[in-house]
């Protein structure tokens, strides 16, 4: 169909039926023509004038008039601001470019190092020599003190040429929010088929996880020949190695010795696993395993705090020196504090100097060196003699400071810090320490790389009014239902003696055992000169934050009688804390 074509103002009608010769229809056209333009300007004349009115109205009635909106809240509505409700920026997801960078991160631990090093000799006469170092070696060499300083020192020092020739790419922080991740890799270990026990564990494992919403694939880490596997003839291993055949299973085995490696835990934190997802979700290989809810709670939790570690097994550092207890107190009471408020620190990474030194603008202080931000708790054992305590007796939700890797989410950009040249000391010691304390060392490394302390979530979750719908229900099989204690009743206000780790159990019956994972926390926090300032449970700012009781000087707690109904959990339910951090 030809578009009407509206005539120029300008020139005169064209039509191929009239006669140029013919003077008494040249002077008809003429009249015509402006009869024509005389109808055609009043009608552009009124459309205008209407257009003009409606605007001015609009200014009026719209602009000039306050909106029917909810009021923001009195502590704010005099600091109305266009970047927030509030007035305050957030780290957005392009400012990573600038402060998530290699480089820049080394610089911000080696900052830190620095502060805590003079903070150590300036202390007053009476701190020195306070604490009470066990009498207890096993022989390994100690990381050295602040060693993390010197370790990242000369790696930015090298030439160009030297550091060239490590063929090892450039390291980035991730982003503080991954809304639009919907799916995770898990990732599990093992290198034996001897324990009948624990490669049934580990069959019926991979078949439960393969099947949730969730689940975007599953890596088994396998440190150990192919053969092993392969020509293992139980129905568990054949069934394993049959789903990595699979092209339409979920799980892909990765033979770490055909890659290059040794038999390593650390393999499970190595890029050339190279996940297909931003999140990471790790279990052992015998569990124990949580549940589908649980972890999909863990996951929501995890998309707004993506830069750190997501933890359902949690541990806490003690400490016997009351200057350092004191100043892990109040970091511990400041970041209750920040949560409970919603307030901007908790949506600004603390590397994004930019948007903080706006911000501390806007709420009238102006020293960058005084962000608000709860502290790291220095470790000065060469002036004091200080020392920690690992406390295995709790699974606090508030205060912990390193986690236990079965349930736990962590961004895929970490394993390429994992494995850095600048690390290389501190994954020997990992090899040469008789406790291979690999998760005390990512836990540490993570929060120190970050700046921030790991978020925690609650391992089991009731569902007493059937709320929680799954995700895909026309997409989801059956489970193989392979008969399995794979989740093991721990409480968390009852002392845990009898369940760490499963590969590690058999060091319980070493009478040193808590002896020797407490020398291996003591050698990687001095190695790094601080702790971070502990967790956030997944109950702040709800009534069932409380204070803690009991052992250990946990501060805060979740009180609940066991363990939570979903409805219970702020994220996860609208109006509660961080449910709106990304869009549903």
């Amino acid at each position: 169909m030809q578009r009407r074509r509206f005539p120029r103002l300008s020139g005169k009608i064209q039509s191929p039926s009239i006669s140029s010769n013919n003077t008494t229809e040249k002077s008809t056209i003429k009249t015509v023509n402006r009869s024509y333009y005389t109808k055609y300007n009043t009608i552009i004349l009124i459309f205008v004038s209407c257009i003009i009115l409606a605007i001015l109205f609009y200014e009026h009635e719209v602009i000039s008039k306050p909106k029917s909106v909810v009021s923001p809240p009195k502590s704010i509505e005099k600091k109305e601001n266009k970047t927030s409700p509030s007035g305050f920026k957030k780290t957005t997801a392009s400012a990573i470019d600038s402060y998530g960078n290699e480089e820049n991160v080394f610089k911000q631990v080696m900052k830190r190092s620095e502060h805590f090093q003079s903070h150590c000799k300036a202390l007053p006469e009476h701190h020195l020599g306070e604490a009470k170092p066990k009498d207890f070696d096993t022989g390994v060499d100690p990381l050295p003190e602040h060693g993390v300083h010197e370790a990242m020192q000369n790696w930015l020092d090298g030439d160009a040429k030297n550091r060239g020739e490590v063929n090892y790419p450039i390291c980035s922080l991730p982003p503080v929010k991954e809304c639009d991740v919907d799916q995770f890799t898990l990732i599990l270990m093992s290198h034996t088929v001897e324990e009948d026990d624990r490669l049934k564990k580990l069959r019926s494992g991979i078949s439960n996880l393969s099947v949730w919403s969730n689940t975007g694939e599953i890596i088994l880490v396998w440190n150990n020949d192919r053969s092993v596997l392969e020509d293992c003839q139980k129905e568990h291993c054949q069934r394993i190695v049959q789903w990595d055949k699979d092209p339409s299973h979920k799980l892909r085995i990765f033979y770490a010795l055909e890659n290059g490696m040794t038999n390593n835990l650390l393999n499970r934190y190595h890029p050339s696993l190279e996940p297909k997802h931003e999140a990471i979700v790790y279990f052992d290989d015998d569990g124990p395993f949580h549940s589908e809810l649980a972890m999909e709670v863990g996951f929501e939790l995890w998309k707004y705090n993506s830069d750190v570690q997501i933890a359902s097994m949690a541990r806490n550092i003690r400490y016997p020196s009351t200057r350092m207890d004191d100043l892990q107190n109040k970091a511990s009471d400041v970041a209750s504090e920040l949560y409970h408020k919603d307030d901007w620190r908790t949506h600004t990474h603390p590397y994004d100097t930019k948007t903080i030194e706006n911000n501390l603008k806007f709420e009238g202080r102006g020293k960058i060196e005084d962000t608000g931000y709860p502290q790291f708790t220095p470790i000065c054992h060469e002036e004091t003699g200080d020392v920690v305590e690992y406390n295995y007796y709790v699974w606090p939700n508030f205060k912990a400071h390193m986690n236990i890797p079965s349930g736990s989410i962590l961004h895929r950009n970490y394993l390429c810090f994992m494995w850095h040249p600048a690390f290389e000391e501190l994954r020997e010691y990992i090899l040469r320490h008789p406790t291979h304390p690999d998760d005390m060392t990512m836990s540490t490394l993570v929060s120190h790389l970050s700046g921030k302390p790991l978020r925690t979530f609650p391992r089991k979750i009731k569902d007493e009014g059937k709320i929680w719908k799954k995700k895909e229900p026309g997409h989801r099989r059956l489970g193989e239902v392979v008969s399995s204690s794979s989740e093991e009743e721990i409480s968390d206000s009852s002392p845990s003696t009898s369940s760490e780790e499963p590969r590690r159990r058999l060091l319980w019956q070493h009478k040193d055992w808590g002896n020797m994972r407490e020398e291996a926390i003591n050698s990687i926090v001095g190695y790094f000169g601080s702790v971070n300032p502990g967790s956030v449970g997944w109950c702040v700012g709800t009534e069932y934050q409380q204070e803690a009781t009991g052992k250990g000087n946990m501060r805060f707690e979740c009180k609940k009688e066991k363990f939570p109904d979903i409805s219970e959990i702020p994220w996860m339910n609208a109006g509660g804390l961080g449910y709106d951090e990304c869009p549903r």
